[in-house]
């Protein structure tokens, strides 16, 4: 193909996802101002396909959310596979993401932030004959500043979702994995809910798009990657057809502002996720698939955003808000593999993904987010290793709380900011510069305009970079 130049090999990347803060806060975003989540993607077969949870087949489990580990697919083969479905070098990894806006905001700024990661796989089998066992220790640290809040553009998710959760350093991942026989996998420790739930790869640089999706509209209680939660999750199946799991992590608010908090005691509850998967081959080339569907139920639960104790307008009767026992939800996350130019080269591939969300109408501010998109991986065979990718999605306010904030501005006289349908679009060119070093420039779109309120559209310009030492 012409402009195509030869000398790369392909690629295997690792993605992000984002943790958020849902509900109304101050910047006027779900996205928590410091949030988003990474982890990384298979060598072969669905570019997104993060295969989130599966259990490794030799005792080594993984994390789904890490800062997005680009590599070489040459280079990722030497490495185990995680219990993601990706493999991952014990090397420490560096990205950058960059961003300016062309059009919103009250002023254009340029702006970037960034997060590195160490992490540790340990093969206890090897090390100590203990069969079936592994472990994992990541320490990760974020830095940098955000264009969405320092150039107010008002929107509800990130245009730069590395920054999040606080720039402090954290134990994100402290955990132990057993396997027992082919079928049951046991994991126990430090870890984020995102490593095994709800995973999905996090190719774009917009939060909305990237990483788990159970964070973007719950994350005041449900914290992707890198915060890490003392949890433990219970897996039957295999990684190559179908499983189903279930995980208890602890929900801790200090864990948010302390990245080696080990106290227990300041807990508010439990998070409690089930999910399924399954992993079929579809058609003569054997497409490859990944399908999860799964729910969570929160048991420290929260106030309803209308009704007070008596289940009466709140806005109008205040008093108390009428407290629910527990928040729920509902997600699934859908990949499959499309198209080959060349049906035996698994490698080049177009693969579409669908993301869907949805978070109780009593405790929730966003009550829904539906995503989806594709990514054509080596899309000229001269350059296997560069990457096209496309995603769009919409994030839909809770109807409760929109009536329940209009109804308080007009008894109150005051202008609170209401929660708006936001919906948005992300287009990046993935170039491999090297088999260590990858550039992926993107432009981003995010409009307001079915709101009552008029907000300006966003268009925005970033790049994302990621360096392998």
């Amino acid at each position: 193909m012409g402009g195509c130049s030869a000398g790369h090999r392909s690629l295997s990347l690792c993605w992000t996802g984002a943790g958020t803060a849902f509900g109304a806060p101050k910047h006027g975003r779900i996205d928590d101002p410091a949030g988003s989540e990474c982890a990384a993607a298979p060598a072969a077969g669905s570019a997104l396909d993060a295969r989130a949870g599966h259990p490794p087949r030799r005792g080594l489990g993984g994390s789904a959310q890490y800062r997005p580990e680009i590599r070489p697919a040459r280079q990722a083969r030497r490495y185990p596979r995680s219990a993601l479905g990706a493999r991952h070098p014990a090397q420490p990894r560096h990205v950058y993401e960059g961003a300016t806006n062309a059009a919103g905001g009250d002023r254009t700024l340029a702006r970037g932030a960034a997060q590195f990661t160490a992490k540790g796989l340990f093969d206890f089998e090897k090390m100590f004959g203990l069969e079936g066992g592994s472990g994992a220790v990541t320490l990760t640290h974020r830095h940098g500043r955000d264009l969405t809040l320092d150039a107010h553009l008002g929107t509800q998710t990130s245009v730069e979702e590395i920054y999040g959760r606080s720039r402090i350093w954290r134990l994100s991942q402290f955990w132990y994995d057993q396997k027992f026989g082919p079928w049951v996998d046991l994991k126990i420790g430090r870890m984020p809910s995102s490593d095994d739930f709800a995973g999905f790869a996090c190719e774009f640089q917009l939060n909305a798009l990237c990483g788990a999706p159970t964070g973007k509209i719950a994350g005041n209680y449900i914290y992707n990657y890198p915060v890490g939660q003392w949890a433990t999750r219970q897996r039957v199946g295999t990684a190559d057809t179908a499983y189903v799991q279930v995980g208890a992590y602890q929900v801790n608010p200090d864990n948010l502002v302390d990245g080696f908090s080990f106290n227990f005691s300041k807990g508010t509850g439990a998070l409690i996720l089930s999910e399924a998967g399954w992993f079929p081959k579809v058609g003569g080339a054997g497409y490859a698939g990944s399908y999860k569907v799964g729910g969570w139920h929160e048991t420290s639960g929260g106030n309803d955003v209308y009704l007070n104790d008596r289940r009466l307008p709140f806005p109008m009767y205040r008093g108390q808000p009428l407290h629910h026992d527990g928040r729920n939800g509902l997600y699934f996350v859908g990949v499959q593999e499309v198209y080959r130019p060349d049906p035996a080269n698994t490698v080049r591939n177009v693969s579409a993904f669908v993301r869907a969300v949805a978070s109780d109408r009593e405790t929730s501010i966003y009550s829904a987010q539906v995503t989806g998109g594709f990514i054509y991986k080596g899309w000229c065979a001269e350059r296997p290793n560069d990457w096209i990718g496309f995603g769009a999605g919409q994030t839909t306010p809770n109807p409760r709380a929109v009536e329940a904030i209009e109804l308080s501005n007009l008894v109150t006289r005051t202008n609170r900011r209401l929660p708006w349908q936001e919906r948005f679009v992300e287009a990046f060119y993935s170039i491999a510069v090297t088999d260590n070093i990858v550039v992926r420039p993107n432009i981003q779109y995010i409009t307001r305009r079915a709101t009552p309120e008029q907000k300006p559209d966003v268009v925005v310009f970033g790049v994302t970079s990621l360096i392998t030492f």
